[in-house]
């Protein structure tokens, strides 16, 4: 047998008794620090300890039974985290699928049934609608949607429910007519851009527009192209084209020193890179006429027709879209020009197309 040192713990032997507590009160300014009595006799003993009391502090919340998810929209039990931890955080997480509650333990999930299915409530909200058609066979009711928003679609035998034809209403009692003022002796009915209406004038007629002397700007300069005048034609309520006719007065000198008989171009929405709608070409009496013309000579072919869209300009256009450009032109070397714009003009017809 093995002789024990100093300070080792030799086993002596085991007692069974009963162990009574005891508190002992101590002023809580000058408490008793570590202090405890043992007593014991045969299989009874006691220990006594100070029992510090506290004056009672204020109320608490009521900690949750479970932590709800209520903005989750999980729905399939399949669906629930597989990331929860064993800790203050996450144990008690708690989702609401169908009538059960699943409960985070820690470790694995609780299952808790909540109640009761309760009996099929109304659908809310009906939509009906008619469809008349040649012949259904059945007549039937097509549903679609959803149980909440469904969709019934009766289809019905236009022959079943149709009536005899009625009497055709007054022109002036339709709901798109405009009815303020009465109708003139002679006036068509025409659409106004929101209702139809009478009118003393057809709206598709041809008009004509003219750029006086003061609408152009006279110029002195070298160049081989100048623009010498801009109209800006209103919008129209209808596809037209223009047609121009005019006459300037222009004279130069080219950079070889020869003498300069000018001409002159139209075009439509841009001066230099618009579609080409009028040429007048010089002569010795240095004036210019300016007639309707398409072609050039690098496009031999374009032309107008009332079907093709060459210069047509929409209805209701905006920006430069109907914007006519009239500019000076040599076709040869650059050369001075002078120009004087007194008695310079121009005519434009509106074409509907």
């Amino acid at each position: 047998m093995t002789t024990p040192d100093p300070g080792d713990q030799v086993y002596l032997g085991s007692t069974l008794v009963n162990m009574h507590w005891w508190g002992v009160v101590s002023d809580l300014d000058t408490p008793a620090m570590m202090t405890a009595s043992m007593e014991a006799h045969g299989t009874d003993g006691a220990i006594t300890l100070d029992a510090l009391v506290g004056p009672t502090g204020p109320p608490g919340d009521d900690a949750a039974i479970v932590k709800m998810q209520y903005q989750s929209y999980i729905d399939d039990p399949g669906d629930l985290p597989t990331n929860l931890l064993d800790n203050n955080t996450d144990i008690g997480k708690a989702w609401w699928i169908g009538q059960n509650v699943y409960v985070w333990s820690g470790t694995d999930w609780m299952i808790r049934q909540m109640g009761t299915v309760g009996p099929v409530g109304p659908v809310p909200n009906v939509q009906p609608s008619l469809q008349l058609v040649e012949d259904p066979d059945p007549t039937q009711i097509v549903i679609s949607g959803t149980a909440s928003n469904p969709g019934w679609t009766f289809q019905i035998n236009q022959e079943e429910i149709r009536g005899p034809q009625g009497v055709t209403g007054p022109l002036r009692a339709a709901s798109d007519y405009d009815n303020s003022v009465a109708p003139g002796e002679g006036e068509a009915i025409v659409w106004n851009g929101t209702h139809y209406a009478p009118s003393g004038y057809d709206p598709t007629a041809i008009k004509a527009y003219s750029v006086p002397e003061a609408g152009f700007s006279s110029f002195t300069g070298i160049t081989t192209r100048q623009q010498i005048a801009a109209f800006a034609l209103p919008p129209q309520n209808f596809d037209w084209k223009p047609l121009v006719w005019g006459h300037i007065r222009a004279i130069g000198i080219e950079a070889d020193a020869d003498p300069l008989i000018l001409g002159c171009e139209v075009r439509l929405e841009s001066a230099a890179a618009g579609t080409l709608i009028g040429r007048g070409f010089g002569n010795s009496s240095t004036w210019t006429t300016i007639v309707p013309h398409f072609s050039t000579p690098t496009s031999t072919s374009d032309a107008i027709t009332p079907e093709n869209t060459t210069g047509v300009v929409p209805a209701y256009h905006s920006g430069t879209e109907g914007t006519v450009y009239c500019s000076l032109f040599n076709d040869g070397l650059a050369g001075a020009y002078v120009f004087d714009k007194k008695n310079a003009q121009l005519v434009i017809m509106v074409i509907p197309v």
